[in-house]
């Protein structure tokens, strides 16, 4: 995130401004030294030898330093600056240990600190994975690199010259600045995805340790149909609490009220039970239809004409039905946060109570009433905030479950997930094995990739049912319960005589209500990890097979067990949050992207920095004419020819880059594209014929794969995947081709780098031929190294996107391209037209509506609306639309004995068409699709475009970062030519400064060296 404004006019829940950070510092621990002689000092108290460590994420507290007496270098100096000048001197710091040295400014933002506190269980110190990145020798490395950096930040901050834009030590201090900002940068995004009542938003709560961010509403329909991500927030933002918007666009909106429109619809039509003999499937269809309703109920809870007989009844074009809908949901799209047209919108919060009611607005019923709903209107929140685990590298990602959704927001979540490094399934331990919405995530994750399974309460077990179900373990479980029950009787008797005060019974007291808790506590460990065991053994030899490679994992978590003792002492507090299970899932979370993580860290202490500290240094020793070299009257010359060298090579339409990028582009065409246009005719064919093979079973299992959108298990048939069957033969001939091509990314980026490298070797032959050493040189190798690791990642990057595009490409899953190709045709299919079929003669239609009251369902089922209202009454409303009702034959049949919220019974019998002509109109709708709708032709053009767009969104951050590199690399060779933009008086008092800058940066420069050499070692 770029920026993130404070609360506008606009904002849903205003809140006082946030307090600004340098207004509310408080100095901890500082001396006042001031002498009563000293003018000056009173003023200032004595920061001679005081060492300033900021806690606090505010910009604002980076601005301390050692203060400098020295006044020769006034020139750059600005009176407000005096205070942030004061480092450049040669200053030993203090010793760590003192504690009068030490004076720490503590923003709003960081957390108050109470006496006990260092007894209470420590997040900071749980034990983290055995990776590189958390190794303690790395985190101290890192830190001390950051801290020089900011050190020198800081001092180049203190010169009014930094200050001006378009002057060379003004671009140094925002590179300085944007390193001492580092966080490393390679996320992993963890999609946790569970039904509501599951406990997604406690363990969510609990991997983020923030008890009151997330909760589950009553109204579960109204939530969890919004996919929430939980990102890290860098400490240099004053507020600690982020929030982030995206809105659907108009065609997304359409879309989703069509879908919703026909979810809702599925039960109520005329041979909806006959089609349907399944009772649990009716049950999902109208669970589906009952959520679909109460969506669209919240977007048209204002218009008086929005009922349920109205969406039934409508016969005209379903197209007229969803534009009022439409049209209607813009009403509410006029009152939402950055108005009708805005795609984004950010807020930010001071405190987490603030935020979870931010938070709620979007995602959840708001309580403020004249808010309007926005949650149907969301496509993602992402929300920022500081937590260890994301930190770490991690997104969370909370996501609905497919499985209630309807098929748009199903595909959504679908398409999201698929995106999502590693999925994490949430179901509770008593319905593990059952859950329905376990076996569709893993449907839906495919065998290509790995799945792990989240089960809550496991604290929610009884030890006498146990006790008298289990005879396995039976009479153990009796005598930790006598035990405990002697016990608990022990205790009242003392607290019977520390009540009439009977000397020592307070300390027999606590001894044995802690003797208690320590026995109640063992046998709730021996249960809980007994279940724990057996839960996941079942899960992992139920589904082990059907994840990839059989790498399926099982955390068994207890979130109130884990919010319980989270506070505890810290001995008792261990073993207690231990058993929670929230530990061990959170230690897992943070390995994800711990080698990512490494990498990014690793490349910033051992090049990012060495190459800014020795362009910097450059800065600092001037051009190679001012520093008496005799070949200073060629130098300019020959650094114009350098830069046109790095140019042409790095930057111009004919870089390497760009010829790279080119040959992906051909590559991909010849080997996916091509091919695919080339057999299109042969597989079409393939394709009719298997759809006739279809046509030949039994028209109930017909239809219900068409109800099922081609995926489906019937006793029949069993389980068939109509789409993949459909583009087998293409998936045959081309799965090698799509590793051929991945073999060619690879073998691109080899090349691109021994091109780059050969551009940077050139580039220090000929410095090093016609100049004396000088700083610009140790540059060249950090700044390679850094380009190569964009390269690498660009590589990476575009290797899981080409993966990701095959699996698409290739296969049916319900978000492939052929699945959405086909969908139409299974729409059509479910409840087909059928051009020989004359139903009964409809009722009249009724006459136009008048009035904005609410229309009345009549017996007849025909809706009418009740004349209270003359016909030139102004209404509050736009002018509704007329709807065309039938009478017995139509959809209102179905419904008009059924009660608002309870399942409509059997439709009456009506005169409609013979199973036998609905099933070879079904049959007809399918293979005259595949015939004509270019299937393959559009597969090809699909993976093309989305090719081109990954590779755009690829070489176009590649390109950001080399532009960036290039332009650093062209100032100093600017600055070795004698061009230096120093700007206002600086330009000639700026020496003394530059002196001290240099002597600063080659103390720098040794502990970054060996801080890289350390991590070299580890690498």
């Amino acid at each position: 995130m770029a920026t993130c404004t404070t609360m506008t006019s606009q904002d849903p829940v205003p809140r006082t401004p946030t307090p600004t950070s340098t207004s509310t510092f408080q100095v901890v621990g500082m001396q006042d030294s001031s002498s009563p002689t000293t003018p000056s000092s009173q003023t200032f108290p004595d920061w001679q030898h005081v060492s300033v460590n900021v806690i606090s994420p505010s910009t604002a507290s980076h601005h301390s330093m050692f203060l400098d007496e020295d006044e020769e270098d006034e020139a750059c100096l600005s009176p407000k600056l005096a205070l942030f000048t004061s480092n450049l001197p040669i200053i030993e710091p203090p010793e760590e240990d003192s504690f009068e040295a030490l004076t720490t400014l503590i923003s709003p933002s960081a957390p108050v600190q109470y006496p006990g506190d260092e007894l209470i269980y420590d997040i900071a110190t749980e034990e983290r994975p055995e990776e590189r990145f958390f190794d303690q020798e790395f985190q101290d490395s890192l830190k001390t690199t950051k801290k020089e950096i900011k050190n020198i930040s800081l001092a180049i901050w203190g010169c009014s010259a930094s200050h001006q834009q378009g002057s060379d030590l003004y671009a140094l201090k925002e590179w300085a600045r944007e390193l001492s900002e580092f966080e490393p940068s390679m996320r992993k995004t963890l999609g946790i995805v569970g039904a509501s009542k599951t406990g997604k938003s406690s363990v969510i709560n609990s991997l983020l340790d923030q008890p009151h961010l997330t909760f589950a509403t009553s109204a579960q329909h109204h939530s969890s149909s919004v996919i929430t991500e939980y990102r890290y927030r860098p400490a240099h933002y004053n507020e600690p609490f982020a929030i982030e918007v995206d809105y659907l666009a108009a065609e997304e909106i359409r879309e989703l009220l069509g879908e919703l429109l026909k979810t809702f619809r599925a039960c109520y039509v005329p041979t909806f039970h006959r089609d349907v003999e399944d009772i649990e499937e009716r049950r999902q269809i109208r669970s589906r239809s009952e959520r679909a309703w109460h969506t669209l109920q919240s977007i048209c809870k204002e218009q008086s004409f929005f009922t349920k007989e109205l969406l039934v009844n409508f016969t005209g074009s379903e197209v007229h039905l969803v534009d009022t809908l439409l049209q209607w949901a813009n009403e509410t799209l006029v009152q939402r946060p950055g108005g009708p047209e805005s795609q984004t919108w950010s807020t930010t919060a001071f405190t987490v109570e603030e935020c979870a009611d931010k938070l709620d607005v979007f995602i959840g019923k708001s309580t403020f009433h004249d808010l309007p709903v926005l949650w149907p209107f969301i496509r993602i929140v992402r929300v920022y905030l500081r937590a260890a685990i994301l930190q770490s590298g991690v997104v969370l990602a909370d996501c609905p479950a497919p499985y209630d959704l309807d098929f748009a927001q199903a595909c959504a979540t679908e398409r999201y997930l698929r995106k999502c490094h590693e999925v994490f399934a949430v179901t509770t331990m008593n319905k593990a094995a059952s859950d329905a919405s376990i076996a569709d995530v893993i449907s839906r994750n495919g065998r290509h990739r790995p799945l792990r399974i989240i089960c809550t309460q496991s604290e929610d077990l009884q030890a006498l049912s146990v006790e008298r179900t289990d005879p396995e373990v039976s009479s153990q479980v009796r005598a930790w319960r006598q035990q405990i029950e002697t016990l608990h009787k022990q205790t009242k008797r003392l607290e019977a005589q520390r009540r009439n005060a009977i000397a020592g019974a307070l300390e027999e007291e606590t001894k044995s209500k802690d003797m208690t808790d320590e026995i109640e506590f063992g046998l709730k460990k021996f249960l809980v990890e007994r279940r724990n065991f057996q839960v996941a053994t079942q899960l992992i030899e139920k589904y082990a097979n059907r994840v990839q490679s059989g790498d399926l994992k099982v955390f068994c978590v207890s979130n109130q067990d884990y919010f319980n003792h989270r506070w505890d002492e810290k001995t008792r507090a261990q073993s207690r949050l231990d058993l929670s299970g929230i530990v061990n899932l959170r230690r897992y979370c943070h390995s994800i992207p711990a080698a990512g993580q490494f990498e990014s860290a690793s490349v910033f202490i051992q090049n990012e920095v060495p190459a800014f500290l020795g362009s910097l240094h450059q800065w600092a020793a001037g051009s190679v004419d001012a520093a008496g070299a005799e070949t200073g009257s060629d130098v300019p010359k020959l650094m114009q020819e350098l830069e046109k060298h790095v140019m042409k090579n790095l930057i111009l339409p004919s870089a390497h880059f760009h010829t790279t990028r080119s040959n992906l582009e051909q590559e991909f065409a010849a080997s996916i594209v091509q091919p695919i246009r080339e057999n299109r005719s042969e597989w079409r064919n393939a394709a009719f014929e298997l759809s006739k093979e279809w046509s030949k079973w039994p028209a109930d299992s017909y239809q219900a794969f068409c109800r099922h959108q081609g995926t489906h298990t019937t006793p029949a048939t069993g389980t068939r995947n109509w789409n993949e069957e459909l583009i087998a033969p293409m998936r045959m001939q081309l799965q090698s081709n799509w590793g051929f091509f991945q073999e060619s990314i690879e073998e691109n980026e080899q090349e691109l780098i021994t091109s780059i490298s050969k551009v940077f070797h050139e580039l220090h032959e000929r410095l090093q031929s016609s100049l004396p050493p000088v700083p610009f040189l140790s540059t060249l190798h950090p700044r390679l190294a850094t380009l190569t690791h964009h390269i690498r990642t660009t590589t990476t990057t575009l290797l899981d996107a080409s993966l990701a595009l095959e699996s698409d490409t290739l296969y049916g899953h319900s978000t492939s391209p052929i699945a959405i190709l086909m969908a139409p045709a299974y729409h059509s299919a479910i409840n087909p037209i059928v051009p020989a079929f004359v139903p009964l003669p409809p009722s009249p239609p009724p006459p136009p509506f008048t009035s904005p009251t609410s229309p009345t369902l009549h017996h007849s089922g025909v809706v009418t609306a009740t004349a209270t209202a003359t016909a030139t009454a102004p209404s509050p409303h736009p002018p509704s639309p007329q709807f065309p009702i039938h009478g017995p034959g139509s959809m209102a049949a179905a419904a008009a004995a059924a009660e608002p919220c309870i399942p409509p019974p059997p439709p009456t019998p009506t005169r409609g068409p013979s199973l036998a002509l609905l099933h070879s109109t079904r049959a007809a709708l399918l293979t005259s699709h595949i015939a004509s709708a270019r299937l393959f032709p559009r597969i090809a053009a699909h993976a093309e475009v989305r090719f081109g767009v990954l590779l755009s969104r690829a070489f176009e951050g590649l390109m950001a970062e080399v532009g960036r590199e290039v332009e650093r690399l062209v100032r100093d060779l600017q600055i070795l030519g004698g061009s230096v933009k120093m700007g206002g008086r600086g330009r000639e008092a700026g020496r003394a400064f530059r002196e001290r800058v240099l002597v600063r940066v080659r103390g720098a420069e040794g502990v970054v060296a060996e801080m890289g050499r350390r991590v070299g070692g580890r690498r």
